[in-house]
């Protein structure tokens, strides 16, 4: 027998359109809430799940079809990339139901994997698309969305009629939107926002005394725009990753403030291999007995869902671009941000890896900002829900000229 639905979750779904974007918050049980829908609208035809390649290996959704639903369809869960190649074997199918989980990712709507997914989902049966952020740049992001459900022909087209942009730089800024009531009233049809219950949290900023030492590293970077090995750094965004690369042994003593006090299963964010090493010398130096596990581009070491309750004492490192989304960390309710992402979207969805459906304690953000480095800048534009990108950071150097940082 299948597994029942929350009565939030529930009532979510009675008179939700057969196609529609699930703007769920993080946690609340999208995966479950998608195949019920399914099952409403399309019982027992065709199912196709393209998602992560980190959630399609993890086995999440096979196990989530086993526990909501009382018979096994005729399904397949692929990641993007393998849609991309594989389009053909799914278009011109009334039969099937798509489900594209973190739909975020279908944002650009001229890459392969988007056209892939628009050449099924225009000629299939059903189309349930989930995130918790479908649009993490405002209304630019939502040009997929637009052609699936034809209010724009392509991006040109959605462009051209809504974005307001400045090319005078030489990149396209994007000023502001044209009409927000016909795009707001447009969304309510194709998105169906869910609020769950609120799982206890608490945000705690850290933050550091920036050392002499660093200081001076930093001055004749910016003067000499070279690295201490050698390396040049004649780009803005080869510059700006290295000033923020400097302050590792101010985060580190931060990090190791944090271990120090808890007993917790905790989660460190990170950026970049140099943080990902220093963690990890860290660890090894100072805090032997903790179980160590990891989700990033040089390891894939979670632990199987089934030892969820036996783990005390352990630190998951997870680096923004590889753990952010498709993965369950609900093990853990401490999470550390060793550094902050520049990515509204993957910050977001970070926060709901560990506060999510089965979460039992209250789940804890340390937010480190060490003074004086770009981290401050960088928070202050994810509380506002935008992306800290080129402009931002041409902006801070400025402020870091002129003495105002």
């Amino acid at each position: 027998m299948s597994l029942s639905l929350y009565d939030w979750q529930q009532e979510y779904l009675n008179n939700t359109p057969r196609n529609l974007v699930m703007t769920a918050d993080l946690g609340s049980g999208k995966t479950a809430l998608s195949l019920r829908h399914y099952n409403t609208h399309n019982p027992n035809g065709r199912l196709l799940i393209v998602c992560p390649a980190s959630k399609r290996d993890s086995g999440d959704w096979e196990r989530e079809i086993a526990r909501f639903l009382d018979y096994t369809p005729d399904f397949t869960v692929m990641s993007y990339e393998g849609m991309a190649k594989h389009y053909a074997d799914y278009e011109n199918d009334p039969t099937l139901t798509i489900i594209a989980d973190e739909c975020h990712l279908l944002a650009q709507p001229t890459t392969k994997r988007s056209k892939a997914f628009l050449r099924i989902a225009r000629s299939a049966g059903q189309w349930i698309l989930l995130s918790g952020t479908p649009t993490p740049n405002s209304w630019r992001s939502a040009a997929t969305y637009a052609i699936l459900t034809g209010l724009s022909r392509n991006k040109t087209d959605f462009w051209r009629r809504f974005v307001i942009e400045d090319r005078s730089r030489g990149f396209p800024l994007v000023l502001g939107y044209r009409e927000q009531d016909t795009l707001n009233e447009w969304w309510k049809q194709v998105s169906k926002p869910l609020v769950r219950p609120l799982l206890p949290s608490q945000s705690l900023p850290v933050e550091p005394d920036m050392r002499p030492a660093t200081k001076r590293a930093m001055k004749q970077a910016i003067k000499e725009r070279v690295t201490a090995s050698g390396d040049l750094l004649d780009t803005p965004s080869s510059l700006f990753a290295h000033l923020r690369q400097l302050q590792v042994s101010e985060r580190m003593q931060a990090l190791h403030n944090v271990l120090e006090g808890t007993d917790e299963n905790v989660v460190v964010w990170y950026n970049f291999n140099s943080e990902r090493q220093a963690i990890l010398d860290l660890l090894a130096n100072n805090y032997p007995d903790r179980t160590v596990y990891e989700q990033s581009g040089h390891a894939s070491t979670l632990p199987d869902r089934a030892e969820w309750s036996s783990i005390t004492n352990s630190v998951t490192l997870a680096q923004y671009q590889s753990a952010s989304a498709a993965i369950e960390l609900v093990y853990a309710s401490v999470n550390v941000y060793f550094s902050p992402s520049t990515s509204y979207a993957n910050y977001e969805q970070s926060k709901g890896r560990t506060r999510r459906n089965g979460q039992t304690k209250t789940v804890l953000y340390y937010h480190i900002s060490v003074q004086g480095s770009p981290d401050k800048k960088i928070w202050g534009t994810l509380k506002e829900r935008r992306d800290f990108n080129q402009t931002l950071i041409s902006q801070w150097y400025n402020e870091l000229s002129t003495g105002k940082v």
